[in-house]
């Protein structure tokens, strides 16, 4: 592999004019690198034969720094790849297309599990990753891997798809995920649907989980995945969320605030007992006794449209060992009774939006069909989505989910404005 050249500017004012943070609607704003003496090193994009892993090498020797990408340039990462600096990377300025960091495969077809590890807080700002190996168009498992505990990981202004696992995972405890003004989609394990993850902390225990103005959709499994550990925060507000296998579950969050959301035939998979039926709002009770107590428990769903499409609806009635999820599970009810739940103004409305992609019905009819079982005899049935048959991320040529302003979600958010990821709001 050559060694790539990289030119290095020591100036703090750029940093401070053209990279100022931006609002976030949490209790503890997420951690930037610091500020003054902030070095911005600018490198070159990868051509995938004579040079790879440019970026990575570029943080090798640079450290802890800005690393700023070439608009229209794609950065390839070959191998494991471990950040390990607290460093900040984002998109020159401009308008181009997103800088593109993409896995490639080794020369003997190897592709590591996961696109990216994390050892220090890392800041991703207007990149577009795409999970797809260049040379072989094969799909990473993992894409974010959280190594170590108390780790910030940000993404503001992104695009990224691609996975068959999930898409960020934690290894330890104490981790801050922030992800605003971002679009993720098409993760999922067709074979096996409970696959198909946004976040997933693997019985870690994170302290933050903001997931703000963004829209995600094409997933087979969980937008969070608390796997029975206790988050301090979380907060999913003013998003669009458009095609998502499973429910909201949440175990456990001491604080989480869901709301002024559209969740678009999210839940599918279904419950199987007509005299248990399960919840979308699944929430699950938090035992006595531990370092965490149930008293202190405060969650608010409120101004989310939940809907489901007549086309996904039918399939209750076509195929009845499918029942379709109630609102709220016993242990919602009892804490609403006590003060711990907050749920109110949440509505029902069928929306008709300017430009999704299809609902992949033939895979979700035999999802329904088999009753969530053998999967893998199905598993080439088309799931992921593209908007104009190019693989990768094109300045505007994006699925998108405006709606009519005379719609009910328009008026309806907890300050009288409209539902949903602000970018379709405009």
């Amino acid at each position: 592999m050559k060694a790539i050249s990289t030119m290095v500017i020591s100036l703090a004012a750029i940093f401070l004019a053209g990279c100022e943070p931006k609002d976030s609607f949490s209790e503890d704003n997420f951690d930037l690198p610091p500020v003054a003496p902030q070095e911005i090193v600018h490198v070159a994009p990868d051509d995938g034969v004579t040079r790879t892993n440019s970026l990575a090498q570029a943080i090798a020797e640079n450290g802890d720094a800005i690393y700023e990408l070439e608009r229209d340039g794609v950065y390839y990462l070959e191998g494991k790849n471990v950040i390990k600096n607290r460093v900040t990377i984002r998109a020159a300025y401009g308008t181009g297309a997103l800088p593109t960091i993409q896995p490639i495969s080794d020369a003997q077809g190897a592709l590591n599990a996961d696109m990216l590890r994390f050892e220090n807080s890392v800041t991703f700002e207007n990149i577009y990753f795409n999970g797809r190996d260049a040379a072989s168009n094969n799909m990473m498992q993992r894409l974010f891997r959280i190594d170590k505990k108390d780790l910030s990981l940000r993404f503001d202004g992104c695009f990224v798809e691609n996975c068959r696992n999930f898409c960020i995972r934690t290894d330890n405890s104490g981790s801050k995920v922030y992800i605003t003004n971002s679009t993720f989609r098409n993760f999922a394990l067709t074979s096996d649907p409970a696959n198909g993850r946004l976040f997933d902390s693997r019985g870690n225990a994170p302290d933050t989980v903001s997931i703000v103005n963004s829209t995600i959709y094409n997933l087979t499994g969980h937008l969070i995945r608390f796997d029975g550990a206790v988050a301090n925060f979380v907060e999913f507000r003013h998003n669009t969320v458009y095609n998502v296998g499973f429910h909201f579950r949440i175990d456990y969050a001491m604080t989480a605030y869901i709301e002024d959301n559209i969740f678009a035939n999210m839940g599918w998979k279904a419950g199987y007992d007509a005299a248990s039926p399960g919840a979308f709002w699944e929430l699950r009770a938090l035992a006595d006794g531990g370092a965490y107590d149930p008293a202190d428990i405060r969650i608010y769903i409120r101004n989310n449209n939940v809907y489901t499409d007549a086309s996904i609806k039918d399939l209750y009635v076509k195929y009845p060992g499918n029942i379709e999820r109630i609102p709220l599970n016993s242990n919602a009810e009892a804490m609403i009774s006590d003060g711990r739940l907050v749920y109110e103004n949440n509505i029902a409305e069928v929306l008709v939006f300017d430009n999704p992609p299809a609902l992949p019905m033939s895979y979700i009819d035999k999802f329904f069909e088999v009753l969530n079982t053998g999967m893998s005899a199905w598993a080439d049935l088309p799931f992921y989505v593209d908007e104009n048959g190019i693989d990768g991320f094109t300045n505007g040529e994006t699925f998108t989910f405006r709606y009519p302003l005379s719609s009910a979600s328009a008026t309806a958010s907890t300050t009288g404005g409209p539902l949903g990821a602000a970018m379709w709001n405009k």
